[in-house]
């Protein structure tokens, strides 16, 4: 059966928005650490702060679009910040000051997180929107050729942009991601007319904000009813609410850190010692702020998720189930193990997400390929062009994987199961990482085609987590909860960055052997708790 004909417009702009980003990331560490004078830590730091705000921005563009604007004017809008963020980026090195290109590059690399995170969670449950819910079958090759798309526009980018760095500098390289971007957005205003829409929940809201704000209450009341109006004080009330919220649990897990930080240090720990104190404090503050939440909702007896749980875990089963509904009690479980899933998810993307940091600066190290030595139009092989090898291997092995192992694999085929032997699988990637470093730190001269084991591996692992997680985001979400539920996907992704910026803050070295070899007995620890598990009663059935 084939795919329904306006997916081809979704993953056409998916594979042109790829290419602008990922364009963009090749060559930013090289550039950062080359360029721009910055260490190596430093580098480590800024480009994985820059993923974590490309992911944890999905929380709010998904919000967004559920609530006010719908998924299909919200990818088109935050397009446009998108393309003015790659207009920035161009002009980075086209100043003479160090210090403002490092502040031109930092600003570009902001607007390009709002744009990006504000699509990612819309675009990811636009495509599943456009198939029965129903049908598995179609749903699952559909999500694949989405990923294969994502892959196919970043294995150019990561040929196509470093060969333009290496032949044309770095303005045209930058800005050639933007041109792309420009398309993507062209594109997908092309399918408007046969795309399948879900409506948001507060269709009026912005209009009746606006008019409430231009014309006052009355005529706000007068064209789009009292109820609506007051809807949207409440939402405003909420969002307000929300935000105050973050900023003070934000100032206040600071605090933590900080306070238990200087008692480590004063009690004789050392910086290491110190952090890790801070870490598990701030650990035990949050686990306790959420007990406490969970506590007062219980009390409250609130309708949501956080009510049901907390009656769950302070009155019990019994005076749950006499104050719920079963339709709300079965979706509060159906959120939280999605959400349990997730949270051992995290040291997978810090993992992953290094192919694009710590291994282009082990792959600077390692011996390039010198393809063409044409001083006009020469090719160099090396860390940069590297990366492309994984989307090379994602689009050979997930049409293999998805139908010829899947349907011959039984019961491991099923996606937790995938999920976690990919977690696994990732950490044994790492071991190779490390054995290729040691080898270079002994003073072997190694070529950058080494880097293709690990790779192979990790990739591997990325089919099983990666492709595997956004169907499973999807299909597992109620039917009003989708883009939140994706955005929460995306937020996994963020929280492993911060884990990679928090370690590479300890050990001060991120390509190091030994931390790479750290990395590979954490995924494997996470691995083996992860199919432990998920293969509970809990994710199999209702408690």
């Amino acid at each position: 059966m084939p795919l329904p004909p306006q997916t081809k417009y979704i993953i056409g702009n998916e594979a042109c928005e790829r290419f602008s980003f990922y364009g963009m990331r090749s060559i930013l560490t090289l550039y950062m650490l080359s360029v721009l004078a910055m260490s190596e830590s430093a580098v480590v730091t800024v480009g994985h702060l820059f993923n974590a705000g490309i992911y944890v921005l999905p929380l709010v563009g998904a919000w967004l679009a559920d609530r006010f604007f719908g998924r299909y004017r919200m990818i088109l809008y935050v397009s446009l910040f998108y393309c003015l963020g790659h207009g920035i980026l161009a002009t980075t090195d086209m100043v003479g000051s160090l210090e403002v290109r490092r502040w031109i590059l930092f600003a570009g690399l902001f607007v390009i997180a709002l744009g990006a995170g504000g699509i990612k969670p819309c675009v990811s449950a636009f495509v599943g929107d456009q198939a029965e819910e129903s049908d598995s079958q179609t749903m699952t090759r559909l999500y694949a050729a989405f990923y294969w798309s994502i892959n196919l526009g970043s294995f150019f980018s990561f040929l196509v942009i470093p060969w333009v760095r290496q032949n044309w500098g770095y303005s045209w390289a930058f800005a050639i991601p933007g041109i792309f971007m420009a398309v993507a957005t062209f594109i997908f205003w092309r399918g408007r007319r046969l795309y399948r829409h879900r409506k948001p929940s507060e269709p009026l809201f912005v209009s009746s904000l606006l008019t409430r704000l231009l014309h006052g209450s009355s005529a706000a009341e007068q064209r789009y009813g009292r109820e609506t109006v007051q809807q949207t004080r409440r939402t405003l009330r909420t969002a307000g609410t929300c935000f105050l919220l973050l900023v003070v649990i934000v100032g206040m897990v600071t605090g933590v850190y900080m306070s238990a930080t200087e008692l480590a240090l004063r009690g004789g720990s050392g910086e290491t010692g110190a952090s890790l104190w801070a870490l598990g404090a701030v650990m035990v503050f949050l686990v306790a702020l959420g007990l406490q939440t969970l506590r007062a909702a219980a009390k409250k007896r609130a309708d949501h998720f956080l009510g049901i749980l907390g009656t769950r875990l302070f009155c019990g089963a019994e005076q749950m189930r006499r104050s719920f509904s079963s339709p709300r009690i079965t979706e509060t479980y159906n959120l939280l193990r999605v959400l349990l899933v997730f949270l051992m998810i995290i040291p997978f993307w810090s993992l992953f997400d290094q192919t694009m940091s710590s291994w282009v600066l082990q792959g600077e190290k390692m011996q390039p390929l010198i393809l063409s030595h044409s001083e006009s139009m020469g090719f160099v092989f090396g860390a940069e062009e590297m990366q492309s090898i994984n989307p090379l291997f994602v689009m050979t092995l997930v049409p293999l994987v998805t139908l010829l192992i899947y349907p011959r694999i039984g019961r491991w085929a099923k996606p937790l199961r995938r999920m976690g032997c990919g977690i696994v699988l990732a950490g044994v990637s790492y071991f190779s990482v490390a054995a290729i470093q040691s080898m270079l730190d002994s003073g072997a001269q190694l070529s950058i085609l080494w880097q293709g084991i690990p790779y192979l591996l990790l990739t591997i692992s990325e089919i099983l987590v990666s492709t595997t997680g956004l169907e499973y985001a999807y299909t597992a979400a109620g039917p009003n909860l989708k883009s939140i539920v994706s955005g929460f996907w995306f937020l996994t992704s963020t929280l492993g960055n911060f884990l990679v910026i928090y370690l590479t803050h300890l050990v001060g070295n991120p390509a190091a052997a030994s931390t790479f070899l750290f990395y590979a007995l954490l995924s494997l620890c996470i691995g083996a708790l992860f199919l432990w598990a998920t293969s509970r009663k809990f994710f199999r059935q209702n408690p």
